[in-house]
């Protein structure tokens, strides 16, 4: 009879040291983004209000979004055909210190509309790659019930710290300077921003290299590609409301820039709650949160109050926080069938994607502020519809109909995205070949008039 052969001591102590390892980089990835935390609120929530306060209107800032969106889709784009998008930890601390230098040169950009518009295009596309790297080392660090745990904790943690970014942001606001209070607030964010980037520095990260799919299956390329849409239209909703709410309350109703601080507050808090909530309920839950995303923008607009929007605002927390963590989950699931790369550049687009597509469709209909709230609205609307349709989990039809459905939503991105590529690529060589025609025209044209003034001299000679 043989006895079942005992792991020996080495092997258990290295079964011991990889675990604490993992513990660590828990633990680091959760105080990232508490540090993290205070310097996104700082310098995202603070932008808007800066802007504004320096004579931005709405349409100025939709159209600032639009650029700073594109460009930040053209730099996923670029990272992604130049393969470099193989987790690496020194690529991570590039990015991620200077995604922080970018945020801290918006208030030193305000002198003219071009710098500032430049400035802050490079600001919003530098935390493209952070986001790539972050995600891909999280998905890669961890499997899925860690994974969602570690989404819940550093929700929790960044929202803690993000509170106390917000308590001093509106007390700033409030009692400081005119001159000098958002350069002070910009440079705290910067510092504690650092802070993050050195405990990066100091993380096990795990560099190693990752196939872009593991198991490739079309189900799963149906539901990615489905819940990437989904994400975005939501994305698109909540990136046009956030854009327009600081312009309604602080032009439209008057309301100081510190009240237009504590809308921020107000949500920041209620994510503490709303993760703690939302993390311990079933997936089919999540539908609830998409369809009270939906409803927010129209209450926004019709709101006449400005103190009534803190109330709004807890509300919009409570059902982002539900659709975001749903997205996470979603795509946490399909990691080993579309691969670490693509899952984690599908996370990380889809932000400037809504950004590029709020941004100019908010610009279109700026003249009317009503139509912009009802776009908001119906982006959400459109989400609610993907999700009640073609995402199994959510749907509320069929299981039959969720499949036809969901495929023929695939078919029809797929579809589009070909036809918009082809479009772009023959416009660019149609615009290739118009501006080398006119280029030869004017040496051409150089050309003769030089001979021609050649010929008018000699025979003047």
């Amino acid at each position: 009879m043989h006895l079942p052969r005992r792991p020996s001591f080495s092997i258990i102590t290295e079964r011991a040291r990889k675990k604490k390892g993992k513990e660590l980089l828990f633990l680091l990835f959760v105080l990232e983004a508490a540090f993290g935390g205070f310097y996104v609120v700082i310098t995202r929530g603070l932008t808007p209000i800066f802007l504004v306060s320096t004579g931005y209107g709405l349409r100025d800032l939709l159209l600032l979004n639009s650029f700073a969106g594109l460009l930040a889709l053209l730099m996923a784009l670029i990272l992604y055909k130049k393969a470099v998008l193989v987790p690496s930890k020194k690529k991570l601390l590039f990015f991620h210190v200077l995604e922080r230098i970018m945020w801290l040169a918006i208030p030193f950009a305000a002198y003219s509309t071009e710098s500032e518009t430049i400035v802050y295009s490079l600001a919003v596309a530098s935390t493209i790659p952070t986001g790539v790297f972050l995600n891909q080392f999280f998905l890669v660090s961890f499997p899925e019930a860690e994974y969602k745990r570690l989404v819940a904790q550093r929700t929790i943690s960044g929202s803690i710290a993000s509170i106390i970014a917000q308590v001093i942001m509106v007390i700033t606001l409030a009692v400081g300077e005119p001159g000098t209070k958002y350069i002070a607030l910009y440079i705290i964010a910067f510092m504690l921003g650092l802070v993050a980037s050195i405990i990066m520095a100091i993380a096990p990260l795990e560099e190693r290299e990752i196939p872009k799919i593991f198991e490739k299956e079309e189900e799963a390329e149906v539901k990615a590609v489905n819940v990437y849409l989904l994400l975005v239209v939501l994305l698109s909703s909540s990136s046009l409301l956030s854009i327009a709410w600081v312009p309604r309350i602080m032009r439209d109703l008057n309301a100081p820039d510190y009240l237009a601080a504590l809308l921020g507050f107000i949500q920041t808090l209620s994510n503490i709650f709303s993760s703690l909530y939302w993390v311990r309920k079933g997936i089919t839950s999540y539908r609830y949160a998409i369809i009270l995303l939906s409803t927010i923008p129209i209450l926004v607009y019709i709101t006449p109050f400005p103190l009534a929007h803190l109330g709004i605002a807890v509300i919009y927390s409570f059902s982002l926080v539900g659709t975001n963590l749903y997205v996470s989950i979603a795509y946490a699931g399909l990691v080993k069938k579309l691969g670490v790369t693509r899952a984690g550049i599908l996370l990380s687009t889809a932000g400037a994607m809504a950004t590029m597509i709020a941004g100019f469709t908010g610009y279109l209909v700026a003249e009317t502020t009503m139509l912009v709230f009802i776009a908001a609205s119906l982006y959400g609307f459109l989400g609610l519809g993907i999700a009640l349709t073609t995402i199994p989990e959510l749907a509320i039809v069929p299981p039959s109909y969720t499949r036809l459905y969901s495929r023929i939503l695939y078919q029809s991105s797929i579809t589009s995205y070909s036809f918009i590529l082809f479009t772009m690529e023959e416009t660019a060589r149609t615009a290739l070949r118009f501006t080398i025609l006119v280029l030869a025209l004017i040496i051409l044209f150089i050309i003769y008039r030089t001979l021609y003034y050649i010929i008018m001299l000699t025979s003047g000679g």
